[in-house]
């Protein structure tokens, strides 16, 4: 079997769950899936930069790719509880090997971010490049509406000359290409510009000669670390660093986590965020823990106190399973939202 880089990504994934998730939670974090369940997963099993990069995988693909696996020895066990073999973790080693383990891939920071920025630089490297040759005669690379006005937005507030944008902002992506961690063609096949047509992603690895699958995480790779160097702007990156402007946000949380703790910040108890949200109470504990896993000022001493946080990283320090139920036989004057929020803090990237 002809192992891809979406299955050794899986391959990776299926091998720090350890049986402990199903297959299907594999697949919702690649999906992106936004519940209370696929969003502690992520952190606890260190999972996070996969989220939500694969968004294209069908489920039929998906559980297509699950039976090759299985089929070809590469993982054992039922969908309930799988396990990767050794052939299985030789196949993954050996894809690593050559596309590397994608370090700067943020998937559950950046999900969010990296599409609307990538949308704004495309069209902006179109719009400048056209300016540049003071040729109008184009059609836009993208239909969304929203990325357009703020483009024309961006150009009409610009306080470059065209002349001197278009210098600018070719000094930034030469900057960042020349950084970032893949092939710069990964990012420069897929920009428009005078008497340029951008390829897309699947035009872009046949022209590569790449593997679908690894042009895929290859990009995603490279788009994330720009975005990363954008963020982390020291005054060199002026125009690209305003292309984050109204999609970064510091902490990523659901909508619904969001209004929970606009409530708790109020003072209100979960019993009163339920009753006023008309929500169950084990909803209202599922954003706590949400809260809890994604932002590093949160506390969580209102719900469990020192020698209870103690006690479950004690418990918890005696085994290398982040399931719930054998700390909860260890811990009985313990709820499982109090065990649940105590790994949520301790599993904090």
């Amino acid at each position: 079997m002809h192992v891809r880089c979406l299955d050794a990504v899986i391959l990776n994934m299926l091998k720090e769950v350890e049986g402990e998730r199903t297959a299907s939670s594999v697949f919702h974090l690649l999906k992106g899936k936004k519940s209370a369940q696929t969003i502690q997963d992520a952190h606890l099993y260190k999972l996070a930069k996969w989220f939500q990069t694969a968004p294209f995988l069908k489920v039929d693909t998906f559980d297509r790719l699950i039976q090759q696996l299985l089929e070809t020895g590469c993982v054992k066990g039922e969908r309930q509880r799988l396990f990767v073999t050794d052939k299985g973790i030789d196949k993954m080693a050996g894809v690593f090997q050559h596309t590397g383990y994608f370090p700067f891939l943020s998937g559950w920071k950046l999900a969010g971010t990296a599409p609307i920025f990538f949308s704004r630089l495309q069209l902006i490297v179109q719009v400048v490049s056209h300016l540049a040759y003071s040729d109008r005669t184009y059609y836009p690379i993208t239909r969304d509406e929203r990325v357009q006005h703020w483009v024309k937005q961006f150009i009409k507030e610009n306080p470059f000359e065209k002349r001197a944008l278009a210098d600018q902002l070719n000094r930034e992506l030469s900057h960042v290409l020349e950084q970032q961690p893949e092939q710069p063609d990964c990012l420069l096949l897929r920009f428009s510009g005078h008497g340029q047509t951008g390829r897309t992603a699947w035009q872009t690895a046949e022209m590569l000669n790449m593997e679908t699958t690894e042009y895929w995480f290859r990009f995603l790779h490279s788009l994330h670390a720009v975005v990363q160097m954008a963020k982390k702007d020291d005054g060199q990156l002026p125009l690209l660093s305003r292309l984050l402007n109204g999609i970064t946000v510091s902490v990523p949380l659901t909508e619904s986590a969001r209004k929970t703790a606009d409530y708790l910040h109020k003072g209100m108890t979960i019993e009163q965020i339920a009753s006023v949200r008309r929500l169950k109470q084990a909803t209202i504990e599922d954003h706590v823990v949400e809260l809890a896993l994604n932002d590093p000022l949160f506390s969580i001493r209102p719900f469990v106190d020192e020698q209870k946080e103690a006690a479950v990283i004690k418990a918890g320090g005696t085994s290398t399973a982040r399931q719930l139920k054998p700390l909860k036989d260890q811990l009985p004057d313990h709820s499982y939202f109090q065990i649940r929020l105590v790994l949520a803090k301790e599993s904090r990237d």
